[in-house]
């Protein structure tokens, strides 16, 4: 009797053992531990892979090969099925994005790294979820609009990307200018142009800002009879901002605007009289918007020559909308643009659009403005009489002149970093000082 309830103790021991199913091979590993504590993935990756190509030749049955090559036979099956991709080590759950998908992702990010605009986590985490909607994969919180903070770490992992302080750059930023800074700029400037070979492409050097006009019209000096009161009849007070999103290259080609309007629905009287193929958007605020820059970008897209092969250059300020912009990158990518970021505070003089053809621009705008206004004795032309305001100063600004000496003046072609005069550099001159120990002690790292 004794002995009959050995054998039934040791009988239920070994089917408790056995429980959970799995063979002795999966309880030991080399490469780490389960959260259980048990060790994984003894077997090896080699066997793996010649049991999963015997197996296709289909000459002996899945148990046989398994003991044969010496490794788990659920986790060969796993493999055999698809569970599991590959013949590597493949413990966890399996990644919400595919290798490809990954890789491509942190590519983009890595790209935005190095041409100026880092990202955060936050806003990494954001762009993920992007991504994942656009290749329809919706396993990320809807209602946070975002990856999680586990699924970044892991991401970062796997694609060698890490969390780092950027260096040099935030010194100059409170105090503008910083020639070091706008130094290390063109050095990278360059070095993009001549790693596209489009140095001497003046017609592959592009720019695009935006700027705001307002319906009211002052002439900075007028003439009028000494000691006497001087009047002019305009509004009240300023009205609604526009928003104008303008683009050209260094050859002076002209990219169709944008003309963004505030307001919720667009009536078709407003666009009446635009310049050709313009663009015209609402938003809340008569801002610019992520969706409305990437209708600019298809428009801007659509007049690039589609007979040279060659790459083309788009310079841009930091706006939200163009850097955390996963759509445009994609867009920009595909049609073979490079996009490249101005360094932070120094627009007034890099950007073309702002050295020059902006100022033009607002200076043809007063004066078509101040015409309408005597013609309609002082009354509001709004939104229905904007473009009849707008399409002469556009069309006054947009010369083949001002696009050359924009370029010219900034010094972004042909680039001579010297064409930035020594003044513009002088409020951050304290600044500078502190910025170079720093640089010192990066070179030596």
């Amino acid at each position: 009797m004794a002995r009959l309830l050995k054998q039934t103790a040791g009988a239920v021991k070994k089917k408790k053992s056995n429980r959970t199913g799995k063979s002795r091979h999966e309880h030991t590993v080399t490469s780490g531990r389960c959260r259980k504590g048990k060790k994984l993935n003894r077997w090896s990756e080699e066997r793996m892979r010649c049991a999963m190509e015997e197996f296709h030749k289909g000459v002996l049955g899945l148990r046989r090969i398994a003991r044969a090559w010496d490794v788990p036979k659920s986790t060969l099956q796993r493999r055999l099925k698809g569970v599991v991709d590959g013949s590597l080590h493949a413990s966890g759950r399996k990644t919400y994005l595919t290798d490809s998908e990954g890789k491509d992702l942190a590519a983009t990010l890595k790209l935005m790294a190095s041409r100026g605009f880092p990202l955060s986590g936050a806003r990494v985490r954001k762009i993920a979820y992007e991504y994942a909607q656009k290749k329809g994969v919706n396993k990320f919180s809807t209602e946070k609009a975002s990856a999680g903070y586990f699924w970044l770490r892991g991401f970062l992992k796997r694609h060698y990307l890490s969390f780092r302080t950027p260096e040099a750059l935030s010194v100059g930023r409170a105090s503008g200018m910083n020639k070091t800074v706008v130094g290390m700029w063109f050095d990278e400037y360059e070095r993009l142009l001549e790693e596209l070979h489009v140095k001497d492409m003046p017609s592959h050097l592009w720019n695009c800002d935006e700027t705001g006009l307002q319906e009211h019209f002052v002439k900075g000096k007028v003439i009028s009879e000494t000691g006497e009161p001087c009047y002019q009849i305009t509004k009240s007070e300023k009205g609604e901002t526009t928003t104008v999103m303008a683009c050209f290259n260094a050859c002076g080609t002209y990219c169709p605007p944008t003309v963004i309007f505030k307001g919720k629905r667009l009536t078709a009287a407003w666009v009446v009289g635009s310049p050709p193929n313009t663009v015209v958007r609402m938003s809340e605020n008569g801002w610019i918007m992520k969706d409305i820059f990437f209708d600019w970008a298809k428009s801007f897209v659509s007049i690039l020559p589609k007979t040279d092969n060659k790459p083309h250059v788009l310079l841009l300020d930091g706006h939200s909308s163009h850097i955390f912009n996963l759509s445009f990158l994609d867009l920009m990518k595909a049609n073979n643009v490079h996009a490249f970021v101005l360094p932070p505070h120094t627009t007034h003089w890099l950007q073309p659009a702002d050295k020059s053809f902006f100022r033009s621009l607002k200076s043809s705008w007063t004066n078509e403005g101040l015409k309408a206004v005597n013609e309609l004795a002082g009354v509001t032309a709004g939104k229905s009489g904007f473009f009849k305001i707008f399409t002469a100063a556009w069309n006054a600004a947009c010369t083949v002149e001002m696009a050359q000496s924009a370029f010219r003046g900034t010094g972004l072609f042909p680039v001579n970093r010297h064409a930035i005069p020594e003044n513009a550099y002088e409020p951050s001159r304290s600044s500078e000082r502190e910025l170079e120990p720093i640089l010192a002690v990066e070179q030596v790292k």
